[in-house]
């Protein structure tokens, strides 16, 4: 509720203080007068787009500041901003001629986009150029959802919605992540797997490079022991002349001489021995041959060793570590798609939760919109559409629609003024004047579920007069029983019926060329007299003057 409005060096205002009381407020005056002065002022003080014209000639700026009653949402928001809160708020917005503004909350100095937050909760405009709630269907579902007896709903609704939109946003975050890195990744399986293949040990290379050391070394034996061998076997080898030699003792051994037999028995061991010296070089060839046989497989492993040093720059000995890391990266990339089809999962079970409270807000939605057009058409009738249909469609949202915080519902109010004409958006049937008489109707059903505490209607009853200029007054009569309401008006229907009468004058000051805007609040013989001008125009009858009259005594 709006307390007082204070205006310097606005137009033609110099200083300019009003203090306004609860009930119908109406502002009446000539055109021209500057009626619409004062509501530019506070749609400015509350945040609306800088309006250098606003300033007064000789001036550089012009402050505009109401002072509004406090309200819990207004309390929370001082509070937010370290602000002491109090039983009254002062706004305060200077607007500069170079088109800079400033804005203030009790002195302390707060961006715009605080204003508007704060003054969302205080005021709505309604005129011809303003009422964007019900010329935009996609806010069609905010008008059935403030009468609505489903606010847990909605809160639960809309947090889940939060929840599934961060879960989205993850999800969608981290599958690009991982495309990023797909061919990445296929790159480190590979590595992997050839290392894996290749089954390598931390120091193989070093052991592998001495087992070859070594199984060369044995092949310089086995040449050596070869050629033993061929000495003794060859012709005239050692063999072949132990042989001889032993033809000629057989000769003589007949002769009883014991140095003859000690030389026979000298030479059987020499053939022994040479047969042992075989044996043996056999023995040994076998092993080396064996062992000499591993030598291809060592080279194959050491040129596969080298071959995949080579490919990836790095030494042999670091082929394991790297082996390693890379395992590393590939496991934390294996854990990213478990955690997406862990989130996946989590967002399935939220939106099976969301569907299912989803379809039964939408009964209850179609029950509070049901009950809503009939309360509208009655209040529609009262202000003189006896032909007019009201009607708000629920359709469901297209499949593959991301989760609103609403539900899934689509609301479209449609309305036909005549029998003849098809429903249709709002914005499309309704002139001026009957879209003011509809705007009425539905705030006056709202009325009692309304947040806001103070309504400004703009020449409501434009291009009405009699009968239904009468009913336009009652209605915003009877809704100022819930709500403070102002009103431009024309109509002197409209302002008999109201609790508060402003006159708006432009008066020319002594001496000077330049005029200025006088406001004042009529007591009651001077609210006839104005009510009498507004009937009869400059020249005020007694008729109309008792017209007046009548008008005032027949407000209820």
């Amino acid at each position: 509720m709006i307390l007082s409005l204070s205006i310097n060096n606005v137009v033609f205002i110099d200083n300019l203080e009003i203090d306004f009381r609860e009930g119908l407020i109406v502002f009446t005056g000539e055109t021209g007068a500057g009626k619409s002065i004062i509501l530019e002022s506070i749609s400015l003080a509350l945040g609306a787009k800088s309006n250098p014209s606003l300033v007064k000639n000789d001036c550089e700026s012009s402050i505009i500041t109401l002072v509004v009653k406090n309200t819990p949402f207004i309390e929370q928001a001082c509070k937010d901003l370290l602000i002491l809160d109090n039983n009254e708020i002062y706004i305060k917005r200077i607007q500069f001629k170079d088109g800079r503004t400033k804005s203030y909350i009790n002195d302390h100095l707060v961006s715009l986009s605080i204003i508007k937050s704060i003054s969302s909760k205080i005021i709505e405009f309604h005129g011809q150029d303003q009422d964007s709630t019900f010329m935009d269907k996609s806010r069609h579902i905010d008008i059935i959802d403030s009468i609505g007896s489903y606010q847990p709903e909605l809160i639960t609704i809309a947090g889940l919605s939060l929840k599934m939109s961060k879960l989205r946003d993850m999800i969608s975050e981290k599958h690009q992540k991982l495309s990023e890195i797909s061919n990445q990744r296929s790159y480190l399986e590979e590595i992997c797997n050839e290392i894996e293949e290749l089954d390598l040990d931390s120091n193989e290379e070093k052991i592998l490079l001495e087992k070859r050391k070594l199984a060369m070394e044995k092949s310089k034996v086995s040449e050596s022991l070869a050629n033993i061998k061929s000495i003794i076997h060859q012709d005239s080898g050692i063999q072949d002349l132990t042989t001889k030699i032993y033809g000629e003792i057989s000769k003589i051994i007949s002769i009883k001489n014991e140095m003859i037999n000690e030389l026979n028995e000298d030479l059987s061991q020499i053939d022994s021995k040479l047969k042992n010296v075989s044996s043996t070089i056999e023995a040994i060839q076998q092993e080396v041959e064996s062992e000499n046989n591993d030598i291809d497989i060592i080279e194959q492993r050491l040129f596969s060793i080298k071959s995949l040093s080579r490919k990836y720059n790095l030494l042999s000995e670091n082929l394991h570590d790297y082996y390693l890391q890379i395992k590393k990266q590939l496991n934390l990339l294996n854990s990213d798609y478990n955690e997406i089809n862990k989130l996946e999962e989590n967002y399935a079970d939220l939106l099976k939760e969301y569907q299912a409270l989803s379809g039964e807000l939408s009964q209850k939605r179609r029950v509070a919109a049901n009950e809503f057009d009939q309360a509208v058409l009655q209040e529609l009738i009262d202000l003189k559409f006896p032909t007019i249909s009201f009607k708000s469609f629920i359709e469901k949202s297209k499949i593959g629609t991301r989760p609103g915080p609403k539900g899934d519902d689509i609301v479209t109010i449609k309305i036909s003024t005549s029998e003849d004409s098809s429903p249709d958006l709002i914005g499309n049937i309704a002139s001026g004047g009957e879209l003011s008489r509809i705007i009425l109707a539905i705030k006056s059903v709202m009325s009692k579920r309304h947040q806001v505490k103070t309504l400004i209607f703009d020449e409501i009853d434009s291009g009405v007069s009699g009968a239904t200029a009468t009913a336009i007054g009652k209605k915003l009569s009877l809704i100022s029983q819930e709500l403070q309401i102002f009103s431009v008006t024309h109509s002197p229907q409209v302002a008999a019926i109201a609790h508060h009468h402003y006159l708006i004058e432009k008066k020319q000051k002594n001496g000077d060329s330049e005029s200025g805007i006088i406001i004042s609040e009529l007591d009651s013989n001077q609210r006839t007299e104005e009510i009498a001008r507004m009937l009869s125009g400059e020249s005020i009858t007694d008729q109309a003057r008792e017209a007046a009259k009548s008008l005032q005594n027949n407000d209820e």
